[in-house]
């Protein structure tokens, strides 16, 4: 198993590897106005790996070089404490404090990515939707669904 200092898992010349690809998606719904500021989180689960954005970062500022990464799934005792990572980033960062609602949608939905936000629109746009899932297309992916929060 690599050290949790393993900068090999975050650094690709491919666009599409999820350390490149999720400071790009951050910036993208920053500029959108999907995430503001550091509010929300964003992780993709590649295999048996898990890469997270960092807390407390803002979100257009987010670099592959501050991306966690932890084995999926997670070892015993239970993914929401002591989790095991395969990557820290060098600075002294907190995984983001969705993690925990990460894993749920892996593990309850088999999700292979999961978008935390606090738009305005995006819960304006669940607090409206009365159904069980509120499903988009033709956004930066191909087929979104989403549960609504419900408060």
């Amino acid at each position: 198993m690599p050290s949790s200092n393993d900068d090999s898992l975050v650094v690709s010349s491919d666009r599409l590897h999820p350390a490149n690809l999720i400071p790009e998606l951050c910036r993208s719904f920053y500029n959108l106005g999907w995430v503001t500021g550091t509010g929300g989180g964003i992780c993709i689960r590649l295999g048996d790996k898990v890469f997270i954005a960092p807390s407390g970062v803002q979100k257009e500022r987010i670099e592959p070089a501050h991306i966690f990464v932890l084995p999926y799934p997670q070892p015993a005792p239970s993914p929401h404490t002591d989790r095991v990572f395969l990557r820290r980033p060098a600075l002294n960062l907190k995984e983001s404090a969705c993690t925990p609602l990460f894993w749920n949608s892996f593990d309850l939905r088999g999700a292979g990515s999961c978008i935390h936000t606090h738009s305005q629109h995006a819960v304006m746009a669940t607090l409206l939707w009365e159904g069980p899932v509120f499903r988009i297309s033709h956004q930066v992916g191909s087929d979104f669904s989403v549960e609504p929060a419900r408060y």
